[in-house]
């Protein structure tokens, strides 16, 4: 005869100890445990056990027997329900997805619209996990996907809700990958600094308003990245080496990323910086941050003043591809295991070379062709991307300290 599985679900006061004492009734009983799940907030205790009892009805009456003299001595309500044997069998081929949402406090009301929506596409909640060390800033919400139809368009809704609430999000497979990731890749302009930095260079030469509207046509994706990068260089011939240095001391680091390089570095991540900029603003930001490596346009000089020209190759959008590719061939890293973030156009075939990537700044087109999205102007909530909590930043903040 076939086994039988039967669902107890107990809650109540949670206490040390408790768990033993449960499972101790069960073995002593000699029933089978097929999975188990606990959750637990403050000290209330949420338990669910899978318990194979063999065949037969007779064995489902002596559980039922075991495990309520047991809720009952430790104050707990139990609830049992066979499980039919194609229910179970799915248990260990779901399809699950890890929706990270970031905000300034999660509301009620945003998670029930996140409930409704995640429902409609038939996504089931199964988790819910608080990173963040003292409030709800940073949320891992699990969801089984298995019979989700269109993931595409579960992302696409989630990022109008987005844009509706001013929350942060990223979605990506809750697999082996989700936690390992190895190499960190970053733009520079407008992600790892704070401007973007051809317009400073354009403010020292005196020709902001011409390059600034070709910027803008570049990130928006209305021109080649190429001829507009051009045409930005032919503007700043004779500018002064003194006069980068200059531009250079004006592009500040944008909020978060000092910290965020210094973590990721902390625990292991190789960590790179790919831009469409120039070698003469980047190369010391290398210095500044540490990076393993870094890559930019080459912009030629002569007698210590610029030609107007650029050297080389230039890195537009498919070049931060294959770089982005290279680097994780050269660290011998999968790909699965690479992060890319960006705020532009060019930096889409980037990010979604990567196993992970996370669009930053309000751009559309790249939010919705990246794996997350993050609005808000600092880049540390990359690290509850990365599956860091808040209780690993204190316990880096406290290893500094000793």
């Amino acid at each position: 005869m076939t086994s039988t599985l039967v669902l107890v679900s107990l809650s109540g006061p949670d206490r040390p100890g408790l768990l033993g004492e449960i499972t101790a009734g069960l073995a002593d009983a000699g029933f089978r445990m097929a999975d188990i799940q606990q959750a637990t907030l403050l000290d209330l205790l949420a338990l669910s056990i899978l318990v194979d009892v063999g065949p037969g009805p007779e064995p489902v009456g002596r559980l039922l027997r075991v495990i309520g003299g047991t809720a009952l001595a430790l104050g707990l309500t139990v609830d049992a329900r066979p499980i039919e044997s194609a229910e179970a069998g799915r248990l260990g081929h779901r399809d699950l997805w890890a929706l990270t949402i970031l905000s300034d406090g999660l509301d009620v009301a945003t998670v029930a619209r996140l409930a409704r929506l995640v429902g409609s596409r038939r996504a089931n909640i199964v988790t819910i996990h608080r990173l963040a060390e003292d409030d709800l800033s940073a949320v891992d919400f699990i969801l089984d996907v298995t019979h989700t139809p269109e993931l595409a368009e579960l992302k696409s809704e989630l990022l109008h809700l987005s844009d509706a609430t001013g929350i942060d999000l990223g979605l990506q497979p809750e697999d082996a990958f989700r936690k390992s990731k190895r190499l960190v890749v970053f733009d520079v302009d407008s992600t790892l600094v704070d401007g973007e930095g051809i317009d400073e260079l354009a403010r020292e030469a005196g020709k902001g308003e011409e390059v600034a509207a070709l910027t803008r046509q570049a990130m928006d994706g209305g021109l080649d990245f190429g001829e507009a990068l051009r045409r930005r260089v032919a503007l700043l011939d004779g500018l002064s080496v003194e006069a980068v240095g200059r531009a250079a001391a004006r592009l500040p680091l944008t909020p978060g990323a000092g910290q965020t390089v210094e973590i990721l570095k902390e625990l292991g991540y190789r960590v790179a910086a790919i831009s469409g900029g120039f070698d003469l603003l980047v190369e010391p930001l290398k210095q500044e941050l540490k990076l393993d490596h870094a890559y930019a346009n080459r912009l030629e000089l002569a007698g210590g003043r610029l030609t107007g020209r650029v050297l080389g190759d230039i890195v537009d959008a498919a070049g931060k591809a294959a770089l982005l590719r290279s680097i994780a061939a050269d660290e011998r890293i999968p790909l699965e295991q690479v992060v890319g973030v960006g705020d532009g156009a060019n930096d889409i075939p980037m990010l979604q070379a990567a196993g992970l990537g996370i669009a930053f700044g309000r751009r559309d087109k790249i939010r919705r062709a990246a794996h997350g999205a993050i609005a808000r102007p600092d880049l540390g909530g990359i690290l509850y991307l990365l599956g860091v909590t808040g209780r690993d930043l204190a316990a880096l903040r406290r290893r500094r300290r000793a």
